[in-house]
């Protein structure tokens, strides 16, 4: 992969940029022989910037393949895995690695405050000083980034994903816009995207970033973002 490859991820006003979609997305109509015409890049991107902005609550798994993201603490996020009560509540359970020791933590984010578990205690201590949780991980922003700024976007497919029927659209983000989501993402980077959005709800279902957001990342990094239990009933209190 080329360094043209990158960034991190997962405001509504940002989204609704999709709708006038005929720079960021590509081309019309294209057919599926299997299952018929597909719509463009910008009338699913549309229908996703409005379900988008109903979305209360939902789940995530973040994983990665060949890497990881770092997070204060000295810590590295391999898996996350935890729900959103949108827009500033999260609980996680992260599996990560201190140096080349496994670790698994967890945190809460509510608006600016942040509490994450000690690795070895397991005891709830507060974010270090000037650290928030969306220094950690905010899959709500690494959302609108990731759509609300999708270049070159066209429909390749439909796939069925999780028993949810869903169109699949690549196309890329800049590295810069990311940085909202990941801290760690730089500026400068070209990065190669893949989406997942329900046929008939407009719901994303996953989003893969394929390559590093950052230069000392490994080329063949690849982030995914999987999404789901939409609209449920959850509760995000601080650590007791």
């Amino acid at each position: 992969m080329s360094k043209r490859k990158m960034a991190f991820w997962l405001a509504p006003a940002l989204l609704a940029a999709l709708a006038l979609g005929s720079v960021a997305c590509g081309g019309g109509g294209r057919t599926d022989t299997d299952r018929g015409p597909l719509p463009s890049a910008a009338d699913v991107l549309s229908q996703a910037t409005q379900a988008f902005d109903t979305m209360t609550t939902f789940h995530f798994r973040l994983e990665h393949e060949n890497g990881a993201s770092p997070i204060p603490a000295g810590l590295e996020i391999v898996t996350a895995e935890g729900d959103i009560i949108v827009p500033d509540r999260m609980y996680a359970k992260l599996e990560a690695k201190a140096g080349t020791q496994p670790v698994h933590v967890e945190v809460i984010g509510v608006g600016d405050e942040g509490w994450l578990t000690n690795p070895f205690t397991r005891q709830w201590q507060p974010l270090p000083s000037g650290t928030t949780i969306k220094d950690i991980f905010n899959p709500t922003e690494g959302i609108k980034a990731a759509i609300g700024s999708l270049q070159d976007a066209q429909v390749i497919g439909a796939e069925e994903v999780d028993g949810v029927q869903t169109y699949h659209l690549t196309g890329t983000v800049t590295s810069d816009i990311l940085q909202a989501a990941a801290p760690i993402a730089k500026p400068g980077l070209i990065v190669p995207i893949e989406v997942w959005v329900g046929k008939d709800d407009g719901l994303i279902r996953r989003i893969y970033l394929n390559g590093p957001i950052a230069p000392d990342e490994p080329e063949n990094i690849v982030r995914k973002l999987m999404i789901s239990k939409f609209g449920e009933e959850v509760t995000i209190t601080p650590p007791a």
